[in-house]
């Protein structure tokens, strides 16, 4: 078997990421419920037990006819938000809660950035091929409905510096660039934008600078107020393993009055309040109820410790396949900061051909991607999590060294 020599760091960590009898606590509470080795995470993470149970014993709560005196749902505003809510995710992620809305997932956030910017006529936004499709759609709505001009800056796939990313953007800009919105983590290859130098080059212009940061937020380590975006938009329901339908936004406070709601504030919040993005009617309760057990789960787990075994788990099985000739690895191994996310090519065996196999000879699931905006960017995705084992990581390599060896 061909396992990676990789040693663990503790640099201080409670728990170095190569402990296997704490992880396997970790993924006990868990519970996975996958019948087959799931080695692609992105879309959700598996909620907690405890979360699950705190979710069921108030779903009866939660569709009662009167509701409101009871705890939780109390000190909860008719969207599911509170300020214990938003002060624990302030704490959290760095930043202060007046800076910080409960939202439903990372779509909401983006909705409200992308649609409530003020754009006329002419005005530019600059994206990339690497974006979200639904933040694309937005603004390609906006293009329709307002005559924005959308310009997509042709990024390095896979690996890059982050000078390569600078000049991308900053040759993109003209006197007309309104808006710069890009991922804080390429979804299928993990590569990490240098969200704080794209966020100083925007502001030295008059830009505002937008992060999707639906792959970072509780995968690597981050401060928001040390990112130094204008808005940043995030679900809780991934690497937080948070109940399904939560999220948030950061918005700088100063940036607040110049965004609308996608809602007009029934309560008459003013335009520089962060609250006004949380006025969209009535919720199902019992889930952003939850979130400060998610919370307390992941302080327990400590963000570095997280971070860490993501990473360790990928290079368990990344830096193996790196020895191959065949192979093409579209992640760069060493990067600071890094994530558990992964990507190859293989030559000589299409990514769907070789899922396909790996799928059905060893019940071992990966994910075959093409890039929406560019069919020719295509690959094989991993994205190990706390569910999976070293033993499963390593049953992977045995059986990608079996397929790439038949080629």
């Amino acid at each position: 078997m061909k396992v990676s020599t990789w040693a663990s760091p503790t640099n201080g960590l409670r728990h170095a990421p190569d402990d296997e009898a704490y992880w396997a606590t970790v993924r006990s509470s868990l519970e996975p419920m996958y019948k087959f080795t799931q080695l692609v995470n992105t879309r959700r993470g598996p909620a907690p037990q405890e979360l699950r149970d705190r979710i069921r014993s108030l779903v009866d709560l939660s569709l009662s006819y009167e509701l409101d005196e009871y705890e939780p749902f109390n000190t909860l505003k008719e969207s599911g938000s509170s300020a214990e809510t938003r002060q624990a995710l302030a704490e959290y992620f760095g930043t202060t809660a007046d800076q910080i809305a409960v939202t439903r997932n990372t779509m909401e956030g983006v909705a409200i950035v992308l649609n409530g910017l003020d754009l006329n006529a002419g005005d530019e936004v600059i994206a990339t091929k690497l974006c979200y499709d639904s933040n694309l759609a937005i603004l390609r709505q906006r293009v329709k409905r307002h005559g924005i001009v959308l310009k997509l800056v042709d990024l390095p796939f896979g690996r890059a510096s982050d000078e390569q990313y600078l000049k991308a953007f900053s040759d993109a800009i003209t006197p007309r660039t309104r808006l710069i919105s890009f991922p804080h983590v390429v979804a299928f290859t993990g590569q990490v934008f240098p969200v704080a130098k794209v966020s100083a080059l925007a502001r030295s212009k008059g830009i505002f600078s937008f992060v999707d940061g639906a792959h970072s937020a509780g995968h690597i380590e981050l401060r928001l107020d040390d990112l130094g975006c204008d808005a940043f938009a995030t679900s809780l329901h991934k690497w937080m393993l948070g109940p399904r339908g939560t999220g948030f936004l950061f918005m700088r406070r100063e940036k607040i009055a110049n965004i609308w709601p996608i809602w007009a504030s029934y309560s008459g919040k003013p335009a520089d309040s962060i609250e006004k993005f949380e006025e969209v009617g009535t919720l199902f309760k019992a889930l952003p109820a939850t979130i400060p057990v998610a919370m307390a789960f992941n302080r327990r787990i400590g963000q570095a410790e997280k971070s860490a075994r993501l990473r360790y788990l990928r290079d368990r099985w990344m830096k193996p396949l790196s020895t191959l000739n065949r192979v093409q690895m579209l992640t760069v191994v060493d990067a600071e900061p890094a994530t558990g996310f992964g990507a190859f090519t293989i030559q000589g065996l299409e990514p769907k051909e070789f899922a396909r196999q790996l799928r059905e000879e060893f019940d071992i699931n990966v994910l075959a991607f093409e890039i929406d905006e560019d069919r020719s960017l295509q690959g094989i995705h991993l994205s190990p999590s706390f569910t999976n084992t070293i033993e499963e990581l390593d049953r992977f390599v045995d059986a990608a060294f079996t397929l790439i060896g038949r080629v």
